[in-house]
Formats: C-alpha cells, structure tokens, sequence
C-alpha cells in the first residue's frame, strides 16, 4: 500500500501531466492561448511536487520517473505538437514543420533520460548538465506570449524564422553538456527577503517577464559557461 506522504507529490506530478495533455489538444483544436497557459501552469506544478516532496520527505525513485513522464509530456510532446500547429500554418515552411518539431520533442525526451540516469531521488538540488526541459519549453512560450502582447499594440513580432530557430537552440541546449544552474543561484542577485515580492512581481507581469526570465537564465549560463572556458583555458596554458 502507497504510504500516504507519497499521494500528494505523485498528485501534483499527475495534474502536470494532465496540463501538458490538455495543452496538446488545444493545440490540435487551434487554440494557441489555452495551449501556452496549460504549458505553463504545467510548470507550476513541476516545481510544487518537488516543493512537496522536499517538505514532506516523499523522494522516490518512482516519483522520480513518474514526474520524468511527466515532464516529457508537458515540456517535451506538448510544446512540440504546439511548434507543429503553428508551422503548419506557413506553407511556405511546410517542409521544415515535422523537423523542427520532432527534434524539440526528441532532445528534451533525450534530456530527461540523461538526467534520470545520473541522478538519484534525493532533497538536494543539484545543478544541471544542459538546459533543463521546463525552460526549454519556457523559451518557446514565452516568445509567443510577448508577440501575442506586441499585436495588441499594432507591432508584429512574430518571425517564423526566429520561432524556428529559438526552438532548435532550445533543443540543442538540453542536450548539451553545457552547465546550468539551479534557478535560485541564477537569481542570486536578488535578496531573500525581496523574493516574494520579486516573485509576485513575476507574475503579475508574465505576459512580458517570461520572456526576460528564461532568456536572462540561459544567456546567464552561457556567460558563466564562456568565463569558465576562458579561466580553464588561461590555467592550462599558464601550467604548460
């Protein structure tokens, strides 16, 4: 019998799966808007069942593939199939539709493998070997949101090109060795005592903040990445 601690993370882990799916078959339906926000409140609840799981010491290896499933669905399938629908609309891009799309889908699956096979079920957070998925998805999302806000005004910022290619990095990203922070350590600048501020601030601006937050995070680790070559690079030839 499941020991109770054990429900709510695996819960919570059940209701990001059912976003990720829903946000699949708006895509389908045509609805961009609800596909974006299931993609998103998916992301609320990956980050509450490990809050959850850390609270009430509920680790798992089941929770750990369980939320790993989950995750491929909301952050890999279903910005995916989301990418395909909106292709799908430029006939002039037809033949770039199924790569593009499956690529993101095929390396955030592969990103997720790699993560479960070098970790264990634990209460520490460790940082990341390539970008993780719900920011891969974030990237995409947040892109649309911002040109969705910028129509509003009588700008279009939309660019299947840029859309295409802010999709491939994001893809290339996860799947790279490149190191990548814990979230809170990209954020550090910000004291403790701000961030509920800082966070209400978030999201009451998300439209626009998504966007700025996860380009800051991987232009933040890409910097320390290039800063950690160049100090690698400096050691070893003052060595030779």
């Amino acid at each position: 019998m499941v020991e109770k601690k054990y429900i709510a993370p695996n819960a919570i882990t059940a209701a990001n799966m059912l976003l990720g799916y829903l946000s699949i078959t708006s895509s389908i339906k045509g609805n961009v808007s609800y596909a974006i926000w299931f993609i998103f409140l998916a992301m609320v609840c990956d980050g509450l069942d490990g809050k959850t799981a850390r609270k009430l010491d509920a680790f798992s290896e089941f929770g750990k593939e369980f939320d790993s499933f989950a995750d491929a669905i909301s952050f890999g399938i279903a910005p995916s199939i989301l990418v395909y629908c909106i292709l799908s609309n430029f006939p002039k891009f037809v033949s770039f539709v199924i790569p593009v799309a499956f690529i993101y889908a095929l390396c955030g699956v592969m990103r997720l493998v790699k993560f479960n096979v070098v970790t264990i079920a634990s209460d520490e957070k460790d940082d990341f070997s390539g970008m993780p998925i719900p920011n891969g998805a974030a990237t995409i999302i947040s892109y649309l949101l911002i040109c969705q806000q910028a129509d509003k005004f009588g700008y279009n910022l939309f660019s299947v090109e840029i859309f295409m290619g802010i999709t491939i990095i994001s893809a290339a990203l996860m799947v790279s060795t490149i190191p990548f922070v814990t979230p809170d350590k990209a954020f550090k600048f910000i004291p403790k005592k701000f961030m509920p501020i800082f966070i209400i601030l978030v999201f009451m601006t998300l439209k626009y903040s998504m966007f700025l937050i996860s380009f800051y995070y991987i232009i933040y680790n890409l910097l320390q990445y290039h800063r950690y070559r160049k100090e690698m690079k400096f050691t070893s030839s003052y060595e030779d």
